[in-house]
């Protein structure tokens, strides 16, 4: 199982730009209507991140079922089985940097911690800091580990409203 490391999302800037607006224009000639955030550590200068390129794909929850269709042509569906109604995501093996792609049902939870939450995380140097401290705890350790503590960090975080 690989480790994690993570760099400060300077060190990505332009790759994840470029990542971010080929993958958005991709999904915009299937998809026109939707909205396309970019997210994640890439998208916040002053975070750490692994380099992986998030992109939000938000919908009106009638065109979630369709938009999914769409993105299972132009994506790998990740996690399946932990898919709802609100929210799906997909990858695109093999490139670099890795893209996953979010979609989420506007006003659903997932669309809560898929966009807003980084929104307020760039807005909030506090959040910055303690998003930062739980990836340095977390340096070298194993993606499983991680991925516990980051739901974790975002569930305390940004409970539904």
């Amino acid at each position: 199982m690989p480790t994690l490391h993570f760099r400060p999302s300077e060190v990505f800037a332009l790759e994840a730009a470029t990542a971010f607006e080929e993958h958005a224009r991709r999904i915009r000639e299937r998809l026109p209507d939707v909205e396309i955030r970019h997210t994640g550590g890439t998208s916040i200068p002053g975070v750490l991140t692994s380099g992986d390129v998030d992109l939000q794909v938000r919908v009106e929850p009638p065109a979630f079922e369709a938009a999914r269709d769409i993105l299972c042509e132009l994506y790998e569906p990740h996690q399946p089985q932990a898919w709802h109604g609100g929210g799906a995501i997909f990858t695109a093996p093999g490139l670099e940097p890795p893209v996953e792609v979010a979609l989420t049902a506007i006003g659903e939870l997932d669309d809560l911690h898929h966009g807003d939450a980084w929104r307020r995380i760039a807005e909030d140097p506090g959040l910055v800091d303690r998003y930062n401290a739980m990836k340095r705890e977390h340096e070298g350790g194993s993606m499983t580990d991680y991925q516990a503590v980051k739901r974790t960090f975002f569930y305390d975080n940004f409970p539904a409203w």
